[in-house]
C-alpha cells in the first residue's frame, strides 16, 4: 500500500520490497494512461498521433510486463510446465480496487479489466486509423494491410484472453478475421458469441437480441457455405429458423463497415498467385548477442518446427535481428580478455550427457529445455528490440540476461525516478548510491582513508588481536599461522596488488567474486543440492580416473573466450542469402570450425586458425553446438560427404590430365572441419559410454554410428590431404588425427586392452620423435592436451584401471583389503604433495611438463628401455596420484573413509575428512588454479568452499561423539591440518573484509541479477557458517597438539582461553558469532566452564558472561559497561545447561551487594535460570525433612536449646540427601534466591502495608535449601530474617493481630527463635574465619539478640516462650496426667541470654552502636529487676537476696559506648537520638532510685552533646529543671518530630514527682504540643530504630496518661473528643479494649463529678420502687416533657446526654452496667428533685374527664372490665407488639362499629373476694427508656401542611370512621410520619405520650445511623440479672385488672430518639475540617 512519508525520515524496518514493488501506483499510473488514449482516440481522426502516443505509452507502462499480464500461451512458453495456471490470477492478478484519478465511475479498477480494455480498445484503435487511411487514400498494398489487421487481431486476441465474456469483441474478431479471409477464425468467434449451456443457448436462439440473433444466422450462412451438412444437422443450428435478414439490418449489424461479413469470408487466391509471391523471412531474435545465442535460437527454432509447435510459410528464408547499437566494427577484431566472465571449461560432461540423452530421444524434449540465464521469450524480444546489448569480448556474468521476475525494482521496470513519471526509489537505495558515487570520486584522498580505517577501528583492532593470538599459539606448534591482516587487507582493497603468495590469489578472488555479484556465484554457493563432498562418491572417482571427469587443463588454458568476434558478419551473410533453418545451422558450425573466419593477430593465412583452436568456448556455446551437430548430424554430413566427394572429382579430373592437385584453401579447411567434427563426436561418445552416465543404449548405439562415419569421413579427408602434399609430414592437424584415432580404440569394446597399450605406446614415440609438442585442443573434455605427459597419464590410468575398478566397485564388502590398498599409496602421496605442490606457484607451463616427465621418470632418449623396464605397481601409482586430479584424490580419502567407517574407526574417518581438507586447500596453490581466468576461479573456490564446509560438519560431528577422534592424528598430520585450515580462513577473512566495507557504506551491496534482495545476506551468512566451523576445528586440534607437546604450552588454560576470547569478539564484533547453529557459542559455553585454573579470572568471568549473552540472552555481567551487543539471536535455556550455570552465575551474584542485586539484569536472569530448572522433583526422603522442619519452626521454645547453642551444640535429625538427586540445592542455588527476595523486600521503603510475596517465596526456598543440608548455618539465618519480616510486617501497620493473640504472632517469633538457634549452633561449628563471614556472624548475633528482647518486651510480653495447654505432654506416674514438658523462659533469663548475644555481637563487629545500645537496655532492664526484687524484700521485711547482676554503672557504660560509635551526622538526614534519650532517661531514673545524685547524674549526662550549654543543677531540687532542660535540647534536635519519648518523658518529669492540678496542666500542655492534636489526634510515629510494634504500646501509655491528666483538669470536652477518636481507632492501640475500659470509667468518673452525683448504693431502688407505675408515667412524661423544652437548661440533664452517648458510643464494647448505673442515678436524681416542682401536662385533664366519663365505676371503687381508649391498637397490630399487650379490644374501630356483637367483650367477672396483688413497679428498664426520652434534643417544630386532630368519638354515638396506620419494624424509620403539634394530640395516657414525643423527635431529625441501631441492639441484647427480674415480674402483672386499666404499653415500644444527628453537627473537627486522628498520623516506617 503506498503510503507518504517524510523525506528526511528514514526508517529501519522498510524494506526495498515495500517501496519497489508495489502495484498500486503502477496501476493507477496505467489507468491514466488509458483514459488520456481513450479521450484522443473519441476526438477522431485529428487527435490519431497522440492517441497512437498515448496507447504507445500505456502498453508499454510496467503492469504489461508481468507474469500475470501474458497471456497463458505466452506465460506458458516462458516458465513452461512449472506454471500453476490455476492460481497465478489468483495470487497475483487481483490487486484490488484502486482510487481512479477521473470521476467515472465505471472505469476499471481490476489489473484483468485494465488489460482487456486496453487491448480491445488499442485494437479498434488500429481498426479505425486503417479504415481512415482508406478513406483518404485508397486500400493500401496487401501486405501493409494485412500486417496492420493482424495487429488489431492480435489485440482483441489479448483482450478475450483476459475477458471471454465481451460478446461484442467476439463480433468485431470475427469481422475482422473474416477480412483476413481465416474462415477457422471467423466461425470461432461465431460460435463463441453463442457459446453455453444447453438452457441458455436454447433461450438465445427462441428469443435472440440482435447481436445473437446475428451471429447465428451468419453462423448458419458460414457452415452452409463451407458445406458442412453435418454441424447443420446438429444444434443449435438444426434448431435456428431460416430468417433472412435485410441486407440494411446485416450492414447495420456488422462492426466494420469496410471489412466483409463474418459469412461472405474471401475465397483464398489461387494456387499460381500464392506461388509466385515471395514469403516473407522468419526473423529470429538472438537472448544475447553472441555465437551461443545464435546456436540457442536456431535449435529452439528448429525443435519447435519438428515438434509441430510453429509452422513457417512454404519457402520462407531465415534472418538474424541484428541489434541496433552493434555494428560490423565492433566485433571484427578478437578480444583477448583473461578477466572473462566464468567457465567451466571446454565441456561439461554430466550436462552433455543429459543434454545429448534428450536431444537423441525426443527433439520435443529439447524445445522445452531452458538455460536458468537465458530463459527469454522470444516475443518479448521482437517487441524490445532496442534493448541494449553489450558487445564485449566475453560473456559476464552481469551482461547476461536475468530471467523475469515478477518483482520488479524501478531499474529493470525502466521507470523513472520522479514524482510525474513513477515510483520514487527508497532513500536508503539512494543513499547508498550518492555514497558510492562520492566514494568513487573521492576514493584518492587520503581523509578518505582516513575515515575509513576511523569506521573500520572495531574490527581492524579485533582482527589485530586475533592474528596476533593465532599466530603466536600456531607458532610454539610449528604451524603456518594467518600472517598479518593489515597486508591482507590491503591486497585485496588494491585492484591492482599482486600476491605474492600463492594463498592469497584465493583470499583476493573470494573479495572479488562477492564484489562481482554474479549469478553464477550465488547459484554455486546457496544450491540446495546435496553437496557429494567433491565428487568423492565411487562413481565421481571411477569418473576422475578414467579421464571422465573435467580436465584441469583446459581450465588452465589461457586462450580468449569467443564471444561475439565476427558475429555481425555472420549475420549480414546470412541475411544477405535466403537460407532454410538446416542451413543456417550448418552455415554456423563452419563458422566455428572452419580456419580463416578468426584470423589472428598474425597476417599470414597459413597462421590462421578455427574457433575451436584458437577460442576458448563458454559452456552455452559448447552445448548448443553439441545439439546442433546431433540433431542436424544428417544434413551436416550429407554435406560434408557431398564436398569431399566433389573434392575427390576435381583430383581425379586433374590427375586424369597427369597433373598435380594442389589443395586449396578451402579444401585445406575442409577437411579440417572433418576432423574437428570427429574429434567433437568422440568426445560426445566418450562421456555417454560411461556406465554411469545414464544414456540409454540406443542413444549410445546411435552415438557410436556417428562417430565411425565421422572417424571414415576424417580419415578419408586426411588420406586426401596427405596424397596431394606429401611433404606436410605430422603436423598438427595429422597428430590430432592419430590421435583422435587411438584414443577411439581406447572407447571401443572390440579391442583388447593390450592392443590399446601398444598403440598409445607407439603414438608416444612419435611424439617423442617430434621433440614432445604439445597441442591445447581446449575445447574437447577427452582429449584437451595432445603431448607425453597427457599419454603417460592415459598409460597409468590404463595399466591401473583393473585396480581402481576394484576398489571403486560397489559390490566389494571388504573394507579391510581396500585399506589395505589404498592406505599405503595415499599417504606417502599426500606427504609428497605437500612438498611439491607448493613449488607449481608460477605459470609456466614447461614446469608442469617437468613435473610429468620425472613423474613418468625417463628422459625421451630411453624409448627403447622403456618397453623393457616397467615401474612397480606402488611406484606408478604413486606417480599417477602426483599429477592426478583433485577429484581422483579426493574420491580415495572418502573411498578410505568409507572402509574406515564400515570398521567403525573413527579416528581414522577424521584423519581422511582432514586429509580432504588438505588436498582442497592446496588446490587453491597450484598453477592450474591461478591459470584459470577470475570468474572461473571464483565459482571454483565456492565449490571446494561448499564441500569443505560438509567436511567440517561431519568432522565436528564426530568430534562431539567421540573423545578418541584425534587419536590417529600424529604430529606431522596435525601440523598439515592446522596449516590447511589457517589457509582456509585467512581466505574467509578476506571475505569479512569485503562485509566491512558494506557495514560501513563504503561499498554498496551487490545486486545478484535475477535473485531475491537478499541473496548477498544469505551468501555471506552461509561463509560465516563455514568460518565458524574452521574455528572450532582448528581449536580442537590445538587443544591436540597442546597435548602433544605440552612443554610449548606453559599455561595451557590461558593459551585455549585466549583462543576463544578473541574468536569470539572477531566474529562478535561482526555480528555472526552466534550462526552456524551457535556452534562456537556452546563450544565457548563448554570449554570455559571448564578452564577453571585461568590465570587472570575476571577476564575469565566476563568473556564466559558474554558468551551467556549471546548465547542465552544471559545477562550476567558484575559491570553493566562489559557487555557487548553482537547481535546474536538467543535460544531457550535447558535444565542441563541451566544447572551447569548455576555456579558461575552464583559467583557473578556474589560480587554484587545482595541488596542491589534485584536492580540489576543479573536478577533477571537468575529468574530465568530458575525458571528453566523447573519444579524440583520430590521423594519421600525430601517430604519426612519438609515435615521435621516445619514441626520443628512450631515446636515450643526449650531454654536448653537456646544455652546450647551458644556452645554448638543443636541439631536436627534428617534423612541424608544426595547430591545428584537435588543439584540445585546442593550447589546453594535455593539460598541465592531466597536471599534475594528477603533482601528485595527488607531494601523497600515501606509506607503502606503491601504484598509479602517476596517474603513467602524467600521462606519457601530458604525451606528448600534446609530440606537439602540442616547444616548451613546462613540459611538458617536468612530462614530466622525472613520469618523476623513476617513478624514486622505483621505488626508494623495496625495493632489488630496484637490485640487479638494471634497465633501466627507467636509461630513467627518461635520459628525465628528456632532458626536463631540452628545458626548459632552451626555458624559455631562451621563457619570459616574470614573477617566477611565474621561480620555476618556478629549480625546474626545482634540480629538474635533483637528477637529475643523483643519477644519478652510488650506487645509480645513472652508469649513466644510460654508453652500452651495443647502443648503440654501426658506424663504417667499413679497417675496419667498433663504437664509442661519443661519450664519457660523467664524475662530475666530472657534478658540475660540477650546480652549474651549482644556481646558476642560487640565482639565481632565492635563499631556498630546499635550492639551497645541494646545491651544497655538489657542490662537496664536486670538491674531494674535486680532492684524491685531488693526492695520487695525489703518491703516485706524479709533480708535482701543476694542477687549477681549487672550494676547501673555497666549499664552507663553501655549507653555511653553506643553514643561513642554513632556515626557522624550528615547532612539531609536526621541525627540517631536513641542512644541519647536512652541515657536520659536511665540517669533521671536512678536519680529517681535515689542511686545517683544530681551531681553524679549531671556528670554522667556529660557524656552526651545535647546536655552542653545547660546549667548544671544546683541541689537535687533543681534536677527537674536540668533533665528537663536535657530534654528540650533533644527535642530540638528532632526537627520531624519523630522522636515521642522525649515530649512523653518531659510530660512524666513534670508531672510524677508532684501531682498537683497545675502541674497536670503543665504536663497536659507538653503532651498537646507534639502528640496529641486539638482534636485530640494521636501523634506517635514508629521511628527508624524503633522495634516494630512498639509504637502501638507508647500509644496506649500515653493515652492513658493524657485521660488521667484530662480528668485531672476536669477538660470533659477534649475527653470526650478523646474517647471517640480511642472507640473508632480500634487497631492503633495497644490492647485496645482495655485501654477503652479505663478511658470509660475515667469519663464517668468525671461526669459524676462534674454532675455532683454521687455513688450511692440502690439510691435508683430508693427513689423508684415505691413508686407505682402509673404514677411513675405521668411524671415521667412531664419530665420528659420539660426536659426536651428548648428553654431547659440543667448540668445533671447534661450529664444525662453524655452518658447516655456514651453508651451508644461504647456499642457494647464494655459491659453496660456502670454506664446504666450513671443514668439510673442521674434520672433518679432528675426524677426526684425535678419532677415534683413541674406542672400537669395540658393533655392530662381532657384524658381524666373523658375517663371519668366512660367508666364512672371506676370512680365508685367498683371492679368493672376496663373499656379501651379510641387509638387502641387493632388485632393485627397487637400480634406485631414487641411484648405482650395490655391494651384491651376497642370498640371504637371500624370493625367494632359494624360489627359490635363479634367484638362484644366477654361479660364482667364476678367480684373477687381475694386478695389483690401487689401494684406493679417500674422496671429498670422503663428507667432506662424514660431517661433516655429525656436525653433526646428537643425537636424544632415544623409546619405541617395539614393536620388531623386525635379526637374522641362524637357525642351522638355516630362513629367517625378512623384509619389507623399500620408500620412495620422495618419502615419506621424509612417512612416517617409528617410531625404534629403538640397541642393537638390528645394521648390518653402518658406512655402513648412519651411514644408519640419519641416518634415526633425521630420524624424531625435525619435517619438514625448504623451506629445508633447498634446501641439499640446492645441495649436488648446486653440485660443483666435485675433486668431479667423485671421482666419477669412484667409478665406475672399483665393480667392485673387494677394495672390493666391504669396504663397501656406504646405501639413501639423501642423506638428511641436518636441524638446522632446533633452529636455529629458537634463533633470536632480539625483545622482544615478533617478528622483529626487519620490524617495527621504518620504511616510508621
Amino acid at each position: 500500500m503506498a503510503t507518504f512519508k517524510a523525506l528526511n525520515v528514514e526508517s529501519d524496518n522498510e524494506s526495498e520490497d515495500e517501496v519497489d514493488n508495489t502495484k498500486e501506483i503502477q496501476i493507477e499510473e496505467a489507468l491514466k494512461l488509458y483514459q488520456t488514449a481513450l479521450k484522443y482516440h473519441s476526438e477522431g481522426p485529428d487527435s490519431f498521433e497522440k492517441a497512437a502516443e498515448a496507447y504507445n505509452d500505456l502498453l508499454n507502462s510496467d503492469i504489461f510486463k508481468y507474469p500475470e499480464s501474458f497471456s497463458e500461451y505466452k506465460r506458458h512458453e516462458l516458465y513452461g510446465d512449472s506454471l500453476v495456471f490455476d492460481s497465478i490470477l489468483q495470487d497475483e492478478f487481483d490487486a484490488g480496487p484502486v482510487q481512479i484519478a477521473s470521476g467515472n465511475d465505471s472505469a476499471p479498477n481490476t489489473l484483468p479489466q485494465i488489460l482487456h480494455l486496453s487491448y480491445k480498445n488499442h485494437g479498434r484503435f488500429l481498426l479505425d486509423t486503417l479504415q481512415d487511411w482508406w478513406r483518404k487514400h485508397g486500400p493500401p498494398p496487401g501486405q501493409q494491410s494485412t500486417s496492420h489487421i493482424v495487429k488489431a487481431l492480435e489485440n482483441f486476441a489479448d483482450a478475450l484472453d483476459k475477458e471471454d465474456q465481451d460478446l461484442d469483441l467476439w463480433l468485431r474478431t470475427a469481422s475482422v478475421a473474416a477480412l483476413l479471409g481465416s474462415l477457422r477464425i471467423t466461425r470461432f468467434c461465431l460460435e463463441a458469441v453463442l457459446d453455453g449451456d444447453d438452457e441458455l443457448l436454447g433461450s438465445i436462439l427462441r428469443l435472440p437480441g440482435l447481436e445473437e440473433g446475428f451471429a447465428g444466422q451468419q453462423l448458419r450462412e458460414l457452415v452452409y457455405k463451407l458445406e458442412d451438412s453435418l454441424s447443420l444437422m446438429q444444434k443449435p443450428l438444426s434448431s435456428m429458423k431460416r430468417k433472412k435478414l435485410p441486407d440494411t439490418l446485416k450492414k447495420r449489424l456488422n462492426p466494420y463497415a469496410f471489412a466483409p461479413l463474418p459469412s461472405d469470408v474471401p475465397q483464398p487466391p489461387a494456387l499460381s498467385v500464392m506461388l509466385n509471391r515471395i514469403p516473407e523471412p522468419v526473423p529470429l531474435n538472438l537472448s544475447k548477442w553472441d555465437w551461443a545465442g545464435i546456436g540457442e535460437v536456431v535449435l529452439h527454432h528448429f525443435m519447435a518446427e519438428q515438434g509441430g509447435f510453429i509452422e513457417f510459410p512454404a519457402g520462407a528464408s531465415i534472418t538474424i535481428n541484428i541489434p541496433s547499437d552493434v555494428s560490423e566494427q565492433q566485433d571484427v577484431a578478437p578480444t583477448v580478455d583473461n578477466s572473462g566472465a566464468p567457465s567451466k571449461g571446454t565441456s561439461m560432461p554430466r550436462e552433455e550427457e543429459e543434454t545429448i540423452a534428450a536431444t537423441t530421444e525426443s527433439p520435443v524434449g529439447l524445445a522445452k529445455e531452458k538455460d536458468s540465464e537465458h530463459d527469454i521469450n522470444m516475443e518479448d524480444q521482437e517487441k524490445a528490440t532496442s534493448a541494449k546489448i553489450e558487445d564485449t569480448g566475453s560473456i559476464t556474468p552481469q551482461d547476461s540476461v536475468p530471467s523475469q521476475s515478477r518483482k520488479r525494482s524501478t531499474d529493470s521496470a525502466g521507470l523513472p525516478e520522479s514524482a510525474e513519471g513513477g515510483r520514487v526509489r527508497s532513500k536508503r537505495i539512494r543513499a547508498r548510491e550518492s555514497v558510492t558515487e562520492s566514494t568513487m570520486t573521492e576514493s584518492a584522498g587520503p581523509n578518505l582513508a582516513k575515515q575509513l580505517e576511523y569506521q573500520l577501528y572495531s574490527v581492524i583492532h579485533a582482527d589485530n588481536c586475533l592474528f596476533e593470538i593465532i599466530n603466536d599459539s600456531f607458532e610454539r606448534l610449528g604451524v603456518t599461522g594467518l600472517g598479518s591482516p593489515q597486508e591482507l587487507r590491503t591486497l585485496v582493497m588494491n585492484p591492482d596488488a599482486s600476491s605474492t603468495e600463492s594463498i592469497e590469489q584465493a583470499a583476493c578472488d573470494i573479495f572479488k567474486a562477492l564484489q562481482s555479484g554474479a549469478p553464477k556465484i550465488a547459484a554455486v554457493w546457496l544450491s540446495n543440492e546435496a553437496v557429494d563432498l567433491g565428487g568423492m562418491t565411487r562413481e565421481a572417482g571411477l569418473n576422475a580416473f578414467l579421464g571422465y571427469a573435467k580436465s584441469g587443463i583446459s581450465q588452465a588454458c589461457v586462450k580468449p573466450l569467443l564471444g561475439s568476434e565476427q558475429l555481425t558478419a555472420f549475420a549480414n551473410l546470412v541475411n544477405r542469402q535466403r537460407l532454410t533453418i538446416k542451413e543456417v545451422a550448418f552455415a554456423w558450425v563452419e563458422a566455428l570450425l572452419l580456419p580463416g573466419l578468426f584470423p589472428t593477430h598474425v597476417s599470414s593465412v597459413k597462421e590462421s586458425k578455427s574457433s575451436y583452436m584458437q577460442f576458448r568456448w563458454g559452456d552455452d556455446l559448447k552445448r548448443h553446438l553439441v545439439q546442433v551437430i546431433v540433431n542436424f548430424d544428417d544434413y551436416i554430413y550429407e554435406r560434408s560427404v557431398e564436398r569431399l566427394a566433389e573434392l575427390n572429382a576435381r583430383i581425379l579430373e586433374v590427375r586424369t590430365r597427369s597433373e598435380e592437385f594442389q589443395l586449396s584453401k578451402d579444401d585445406v579447411s575442409q577437411i579440417e572441419m572433418m576432423e574437428t567434427l570427429f574429434e567433437l563426436h568422440l568426445d560426445i561418445y566418450s562421456l555417454i559410454k560411461h556406465p554411469h552416465s545414464g544414456v540409454d543404449a540406443v542413444t549410445q548405439i546411435l552415438q557410436s554410428d556417428r562417430l565411425e562415419r565421422w572417424s571414415s569421413l576424417a580419415r578419408d579427408g586426411m588420406q586426401i590431404r596427405s596424397d596431394c602434399d606429401p611433404d606436410i609430414g605430422l603436423d598438427d592437424l595429422a597428430l590430432r588425427h592419430i590421435w583422435a584415432s587411438v584414443f577411439q580404440m581406447s572407447v571401443d569394446d572390440h579391442l583388447q586392452p593390450e592392443h590399446v597399450i601398444y598403440a598409445m605406446e607407439d603414438l608416444k614415440i612419435i611424439f617423442r620423435s617430434l621433440d614432445g609438442p604439445i597441442i591445447e585442443v581446449q575445447n574437447n573434455a577427452v582429449m584437451p592436451e595432445l603431448s607425453v605427459a597427457a599419454i603417460d597419464r592415459e598409460l597409468a590410468r590404463i595399466s591401473m584401471k583393473d585396480f581402481f575398478l576394484r576398489v571403486f566397485d560397489q559390490d566389494d564388502k571388504d573394507p579391510v583389503a581396500v585399506i589395505e590398498s589404498l592406505e599405503p599409496i595415499l599417504e606417502p602421496s599426500q606427504e609428497a604433495s605437500s612438498v611439491v605442490e607448493p613449488e607449481m606457484s608460477g605459470n609456466d607451463e614447461d614446469q608442469a611438463d617437468s613435473q610429468s616427465s620425472t613423474t613418468v621418470g625417463h628422459p625421451p632418449e630411453a624409448s627403447t628401455e622403456l618397453q623393457n623396464f616397467r615401474p612397480s605397481p606402488h611406484q606408478e601409482m604413486r606417480r599417477f596420484l602426483d599429477t592426478a586430479s583433485v577429484s581422483l584424490r579426493l574420491s580415495l580419502w572418502q573411498r578410505l573413509r568409507e572402509a574406515y567407517e564400515a570398521i567403525e574407526y573413527p579416528p581414522k574417518v577424521v584423519s581422511c575428512y582432514l586429509r580432504s581438507i588438505e588436498t582442497l586447500t592446496g588446490e587453491f596453490k597450484t598453477a592450474a588454479y591461478k591459470d584459470c581466468v577470475p570468474a572461473e576461479r571464483h565459482v571454483k573456490l565456492l565449490s571446494r568452499l561448499r564441500i569443505i564446509d560438509e567436511v567440517l560438519v561431519k568432522i565436528l560431528q564426530i568430534i562431539r561423539s567421540d573423545k578418541t577422534a584425534f587419536d590417529c592424528l600424529s604430529y606431522e598430520h596435525l601440523q598439515a591440518s592446522m596449516s590447511a585450515i589457517s589457509e582456509l580462513l585467512r581466505i574467509m577473512t578476506a571475505a569479512n573484509f569485503f562485509e566491512d566495507l558494506i557495514r560501513v557504506n563504503h561499498t554498496p551491496t551487490p545486486r545478484f541479477e535475477g535473485s531475491p534482495n537478499g541473496t548477498f545476506l544469505m551468501i555471506t551468512a552461509r561463509l560465516h557458517d563455514v568460518q565458524l566451523r574452521a574455528w572450532i576445528l582448528q581449536y580442537h586440534l590445538l587443544k591436540e597438539g597442546i597435548t602433544q607437546t605440552p612443554e610449548a604450552f606453559p599455561t595451557p588454560s590461558d593459551d585455549l582461553f585466549e583462543f576463544i576470547r578473541h574468536v569470539h569478539y572477531a566474529t562478535g564484533v561482526r555480528g555472526f558469532c552466534h550462526l552456524a547453529g551457535r556452534l562456537f557459542l556452546r563450544l565457548a559455553k563448554d570449554e570455559i566452564l571448564r578452564l577453571d585454573d585461568v590465570i587472570d579470572s575476571s577476564n575469565r568471568d566476563t568473556e564466559f558472561a558474554q558468551v551467556l549473552y549471546d548465547l542465552y540472552g544471559l545477562k550476567t555481567f558484575d559491570q553493566p559497561l562489559d557487555c557487548h551487543e553482537f547481535g546474536a539471536s538467543p535460544e531457550v535455556l535447558d535444565k542441563r545447561t541451566a544447572l551447569q550455570l548455576l555456579p558461575f552465575i552464583m559467583s557473578q551474584a556474589a560480587k554484587i551487594n545482595i541488596k542491589d542485586l534485584p536492580k540489576t539484569d543479573l536478577k533477571v536472569t537468575i529468574e530465568k535460570v530458575h525458571g528453566a530448572l523447573g519444579r524440583p522433583k520430590t521423594n519421600e526422603d525430601i517430604s519426612m525433612n519438609r515435615k521435621i522442619l516445619t514441626t520443628y519452626f512450631k515446636s515450643p521454645v526449650n531454654p536448653i536449646s537456646l544455652f546450647n547453642c551458644l556452645k554448638g551444640v543443636g541439631s536436627l535429625s534428617t534423612k541424608h540427601i544426595p547430591d545428584q538427586v537435588a543439584v540445585a540445592a546442593s550447589k546453594g542455588w535455593y539460598y541465592l534466591m531466597g536471599n534475594i527476595g528477603l533482601n528485595k523486600f527488607r531494601s523497600q521503603k515501606r509506607l503502606t502495608p503491601g504484598p509479602t510475596e517476596d517474603l513467602n517465596f524467600a521462606q519457601a526456598f530458604f525451606l528448600q535449601d534446609l530440606e537439602y543440608s540442616v547444616e548451613r548455618w546462613e540459611t538458617w539465618y536468612r530462614m530466622a530474617q525472613a520469618n523476623d519480616s513476617q513478624l514486622e510486617e505483621s505488626v508494623s501497620w495496625n495493632a489488630d493481630k496484637i490485640n487479638n493473640s494471634s497465633v501466627e504472632l507467636i509461630h513467627f517469633q518461635r520459628a525465628a527463635i528456632h532458626c536463631y538457634v540452628m545458626a548459632v549452633a552451626c555458624a559455631f561449628r562451621d563457619a570459616d574465619p574470614s573477617s566477611e563471614t565474621m561480620t555476618k556472624v556478629s549480625e546474626m548475633y545482634a540480629d538474635f539478640g533483637n528477637r529475643i528482647y523483643a519477644s519478652s518486651r510488650e506487645p509480645f510480653n513472652m508469649a513466644a516462650f510460654k508453652v500452651r495447654e495443647n502443648e503440654q505432654k501426658y506424663y504417667s506416674g499413679n497417675t496419667l496426667y498433663q504437664n509442661i514438658p519443661f519450664s519457660p523462659l523467664s524475662e530475666y533469663t530472657a534478658w540475660k541470654f540477650s546480652s549474651v548475644l549482644f556481646r558476642r555481637a560487640i565482639k565481632g563487629n565492635p563499631d556498630k552502636w546499635w550492639n551497645y545500645y541494646m545491651l544497655g537496655k538489657c542490662l537496664w532492664k536486670m538491674y531494674c529487676a535486680n532492684a524491685d526484687a531488693v526492695f520487695a524484700a525489703v518491703s516485706r521485711g524479709e533480708a535482701p537476696p543476694q542477687v549477681k547482676g549487672p550494676t547501673w554503672e555497666e549499664v552507663v557504660e553501655a549507653i555511653v559506648s553506643a553514643i561513642e560509635m554513632l556515626p557522624e551526622k550528615k547532612e539531609r538526614h536526621q541525627p540517631i537520638l536513641e542512644p541519647h534519650y536512652k541515657l536520659v532517661a536511665i540517669v533521671h531514673k536512678l536519680f529517681q532510685r535515689r542511686a545517683v545524685d544530681h551531681e553524679k547524674g549531671e556528670q554522667m549526662l556529660r557524656e552526651t552533646p545535647f546536655s552542653q550549654n545547660i546549667a548544671s543543677p544546683e541541689n537535687a531540687d533543681d534536677w527537674e529543671r536540668y533533665i528537663i532542660a536535657v530534654l528540650k535540647a533533644l527535642r530540638a534536635a528532632d526537627k520531624q518530630s519523630w522522636h515521642h519519648r522525649i515530649v512523653a518523658r518531659s510530660a512524666h518529669v513534670i508531672y510524677d514527682d508532684n501531682k498537683e492540678p497545675v502541674v497536670a496542666l503543665a504536663a497536659k500542655q507538653e503532651l498537646t504540643e507534639r502528640i496529641f492534636t486539638k482534636t485530640m489526634a494521636v501523634q506517635v510515629w514508629k521511628p527508624e530504630n524503633e522495634r516494630p510494634g512498639r509504637h502501638f504500646v507508647y500509644t496506649s501509655r500515653y493515652t492513658r496518661f493524657f485521660v488521667m491528666l484530662l480528668v485531672q483538669t476536669g477538660d470533659k470536652t477534649n475527653l470526650e473528643a478523646l474517647a471517640r477518636r480511642v472507640r473508632r481507632k480500634t487497631t492503633d492501640f495497644f490492647e485496645h479494649s482495655k485501654l477503652w475500659q479505663d478511658l470509660c470509667l475515667s469519663y464517668l468518673k468525671l461526669l459524676r463529678y462534674s454532675g455532683k452525683i454521687r455513688i450511692l448504693d440502690g439510691h435508683e431502688d430508693a427513689v423508684f420502687k415505691a413508686i407505682n407505675n402509673d404514677e411513675f408515667q405521668v411524671r415521667a412524661a412531664r419530665l420528659e416533657a420539660w426536659c426536651q423544652a428548648p428553654t431547659t437548661q440543667n448540668p445533671i440533664l447534661d450529664v444525662l446526654r453524655d452518658v447516655i452517648e456514651l453508651k451508644r458510643l461504647n456499642n457494647g464494647l464494655m459491659k453496660a452496667l456502670l454506664i446504666d448505673d450513671l443514668i439510673g442515678d442521674t434520672y433518679a436524681l432528675l426524677y426526684e428533685t425535678i419532677g415534683p416542682t413541674l406542672q400537669h401536662l395540658p393533655s392530662e385533664q381532657p384524658q381524666q374527664q373523658k375517663q371519668h366519663m366512660q367508666h364512672p365505676q371506676l370512680l365508685a371503687g367498683q371492679s368493672t372490665q376496663p373499656v379501651p381508649g379510641p387509638l387502641a391498637m387493632p388485632l393485627m397490630a397487637q400480634v406485631q407488639v414487641d411484648g405482650p399487650s395490655e391494651v384491651p379490644p376497642n370498640s371504637n374501630t371500624p370493625f367494632s362499629i359494624y360489627h359490635p356483637n363479634q367484638l362484644q367483650a366477654p361479660p364482667p367477672p364476678q367480684p373477687d373476694v381475694t386478695a389483690r396483688p401487689r401494684a406493679k413497679a417500674v422496671g429498670r428498664r422503663e428507667i432506662q427508656r424514660k431517661a433516655e426520652a429525656c436525653a433526646a434534643k428537643p425537636a424544632v417544630p415544623v409546619a405541617a401542611p395539614t393536620t388531623i386532630p386525635i379526637r374522641s368519638p362524637p357525642a351522638s354515638g355516630q362513629p367517625p370512621l378512623l384509619t389507623t396506620p399500620r408500620f412495620s419494624p422495618e419502615k419506621a424509620t424509612a417512612e416517617p410520619i409528617p410531625p404534629q403539634a403538640p397541642e393537638q394530640l390528645q394521648v390518653p395516657n402518658s406512655g402513648t405520650a412519651t411514644t408519640a414525643a419519641s416518634v415526633a423527635n425521630v420524624e424531625s431529625s435525619a435517619p438514625a445511623s448504623m451506629h445508633d441501631s447498634a446501641d439499640d441492639e446492645s441495649e436488648l441484647s446486653e440485660l443483666d440479672d435485675s433486668e431479667v427480674q423485671e421482666m419477669r415480674e412484667e409478665i406475672e402483672d399483665i393480667h392485673d385488672p387494677e394495672d390493666e386499666g391504669a396504663s397501656s404499653k406504646p405501639m413501639f415500644p423501642y423506638l428511641q430518639v436518636s441524638k446522632e444527628k446533633a452529636t455529629k453537627t458537634s463533633s470536632p473537627r480539625d483545622g482544615n475540617g478533617r478528622d483529626g486522628i487519620a490524617e495527621e498520623k504518620k504511616s510508621p516506617t
